[in-house]
């Protein structure tokens, strides 16, 4: 069994399980656009990387590890496409399937600190963390930076919002902070004042700090 069947196999169950909590061989079937089949899935219990009892499938432990792989790379890689090379969304899934079972983990680290390590793929789902998240490296400069940490009186451009917390999102999207649009900091104490086109507002630091913006004002 090829690598890229695999890896596809068990992004499938990862997508189950995330969005179900649960996966078994018939919900396979149904998102299988590929025609892998209940062979690939007994092939994949053969080689250690998943479990299926009752017809219900459970990842193992190095199951686990390469789905989380391999679904954290298309993710970070939606994230580049759109939010660096500017790509469509239709042209942005294609590529994030291509990116994921070529690039080599270091480089997935790299591109990771690179966009400030990002909690949620354009389409607003999550994005598995790796170590260089629990470790906030830094050490590829940044493209990105929290608007807590824009300078004062100087606009720059919001390349994404990264919070796992719909209230807080929908607040943003409510005051029509999105990506693409320039922001500018008038004030950071006793709270962070933002100034927009048409619009002024008093944020405390935590949401502040979800708003990422382009270094470079882009």
């Amino acid at each position: 069994m090829k690598r890229q069947d695999i890896d596809e196999c068990l992004e499938i169950v990862w997508h189950l399980l995330e969005s179900h909590g649960k996966a078994n061989v018939d919900s396979f079937k149904r998102h299988d656009e590929d025609d892998f089949g209940l062979e690939a899935l007994n092939k994949l219990e053969k080689i250690s990387l998943l479990r299926i009892t009752d017809g219900n499938i459970e990842l193992t432990d190095d199951g686990q590890a390469k789905a989380k792989q391999v679904v954290r790379c298309h993710r970070l890689a939606e994230r580049l496409l759109s939010d660096v090379l500017g790509m469509k969304p239709d042209e942005v899934e294609k590529g994030a399937c291509e990116f994921e079972h070529i690039l080599a983990p270091e480089l997935v680290e790299s591109i990771c600190t690179l966009l400030g390590h990002p909690k949620l793929c354009p389409h607003g789902t999550s994005i598995p963390s790796g170590d260089c998240c629990q470790k906030k490296e830094d050490s590829v400069t940044s493209a990105v930076i929290p608007l807590t940490k824009a300078k004062v009186g100087v606009s720059y451009k919001v390349a994404y919002i990264n919070t796992g917390i719909n209230s807080r999102l929908e607040k943003l999207l409510n005051f029509q902070i999105t990506p693409g649009v320039k922001l500018k900091i008038s004030q950071k104490y006793p709270s962070y004042v933002i100034q927009g086109k048409n619009m002024q507002l008093a944020m405390d630091q935590d949401i502040t700090e979800d708003i990422f913006v382009w270094k470079n004002g882009h």
